[in-house]
């Protein structure tokens, strides 16, 4: 990503227009958002419309590329996708777009050229098609606000203990391995059962320190789901100042493989 990354995708993703700021502020308070990924036209005003008819506030998105670095600073209740936009992002930013739309409800839409009409189905395992105003009440503004956190992720693989509770107790405690790891938080190989929101804990055989770290489980990839690592993406919520001085110094050692990571 380029030094002028952000300043374009700030200008690029674009939040409701208010007359007054500050009046703006508060009548959006408490209000449920929608991130609406798609091209500019025709299409993405109707969907616009439709996801307004929620009471959701709506901010856009003209591709994949330019959510990155500009929607750190707001939480979203879910995201409507536009397929043709998903399908050219999927071409090139797959690992992007997958960690994206496993973390937060999502709809896909798309408006068919002859009758204009909008045809929504909601993304996951549990698919289904309906109205997008419907899709968006059932599955996005029941669930709670997430927020990307913009951080690098290495491709370091920890000996841990993980446990549902600090006791790690043997019946309860599985011996696993990380997948990638940031400084907020890492991808654990599981294919238990975990929840979204559920705390674990966690001990990195290779820290030194090995304090058990609380974690809070981000997102989940449910084993023969997709052709891809199962387990689950969690963010740190605990460390002591030795553990965390000790992880930074391994992230940054030169066998280290970086990319880039939407951590919510």
């Amino acid at each position: 990503m380029h030094a002028n990354m952000s300043e374009a995708c700030a200008e690029a993703v674009t939040p409701p227009k208010k007359g007054n700021a500050m009046e703006g502020c508060r009548a959006d308070e408490g209000r449920p958002r929608i991130l609406l990924i798609a091209q500019k036209g025709m299409a993405r005003d109707r969907y616009r419309r439709d996801i307004r008819r929620t009471g959701a506030r709506v901010d856009t998105a003209a591709s994949i590329e330019d959510v990155q670095g500009a929607v750190t600073q707001s939480a979203y209740n879910g995201i409507v996708i536009d397929i043709p936009t998903k399908i050219q992002a999927m071409n090139r930013h797959k690992e992007l777009v997958s960690s994206i739309l496993d973390r937060f409800p999502v709809i896909q839409v798309n408006q068919e050229k002859t009758s204009g009409r909008i045809r929504a189905l909601r993304y996951g395992r549990h698919t289904r098609h309906g109205e997008l105003h419907e899709l968006i009440q059932e599955s996005c503004l029941t669930s709670p606000p997430r927020r990307f956190r913009a951080s690098k992720r290495y491709d370091l693989h920890f000996n841990l203990l993980m446990a549902p509770s600090r006791r790690f107790d043997s019946n309860e405690t599985e011996r696993t391995v990380t997948f990638n790891v940031s400084s907020d938080g890492c991808f654990i190989f599981t294919t238990a059962r975990f929840q979204r929101g559920q705390s674990v804990w966690v001990r990195i055989m290779e820290l030194y320190d090995k304090t058990p770290i609380a974690c809070e489980v981000i997102h989940k990839r449910k084993w023969g789901a997709e052709m891809a690592i199962p387990g689950i993406g969690v963010c740190f919520k605990s460390m002591t100042e030795a553990q965390t001085r000790a992880l930074s110094a391994l992230c940054a050692r030169p066998f280290k493989t970086e990319r880039t990571a939407w951590l919510p």
